[in-house]
């Protein structure tokens, strides 16, 4: 009965350790959603959303390579290529000693499935992002029968 006892209350202490220890990463988190929010709606082309306020959560680097044009021209993209965004789910985040990761899958229009990979600085602001169309894999040819032996 104490080997129980002790086993129940090991195992209620590691499951608080757990939860405790996961706080941090819910703040960086909340905070990386903010950015998303704000640059995904933009480049998915709600119109109330301007450069300035999507640029608002990207590294200076970034941000001086998406222009305004190059950012226009991004949301044009987006449009041909992907279509219209009509969901999007949260997938994982990931921490790195570097800064972090976060991945959602989205469905648009032209595309089912669309990996959309942001990658953050310690700061939380993008450092990077890719939108990846995830094609199924071509199913495999069939080998040809073997003769008959008679």
């Amino acid at each position: 009965m104490k080997k129980l006892a002790m086993a129940l209350a090991m195992t209620g202490a590691m499951a608080m350790a757990s939860v405790c220890s996961a706080a941090g990463e819910g703040a960086a988190l909340t905070k990386a959603q903010k950015a998303l929010e704000t640059f995904t709606a933009g480049i998915n082309g709600v119109e109330t959303v301007t450069y300035a306020q999507a640029s608002a959560g990207l590294v200076p680097e970034l941000k001086a390579k998406l222009t305004e044009e190059a950012y226009n021209g991004l949301k044009k993209s987006v449009k041909e290529k992907l279509g219209t965004c009509k969901e999007s789910h949260f997938r994982s985040f990931e921490r790195f000693n570097d800064g972090d990761r976060v991945v959602y899958l989205g469905k648009y229009s032209k595309e089912e499935n669309v990996a959309m990979i942001f990658v953050f600085n310690p700061a939380g602001k993008i450092v990077n992002f890719a939108l990846n169309p995830i094609k199924p894999a071509p199913a495999p040819a069939k080998a040809p029968a073997a003769p008959e032996k008679k």
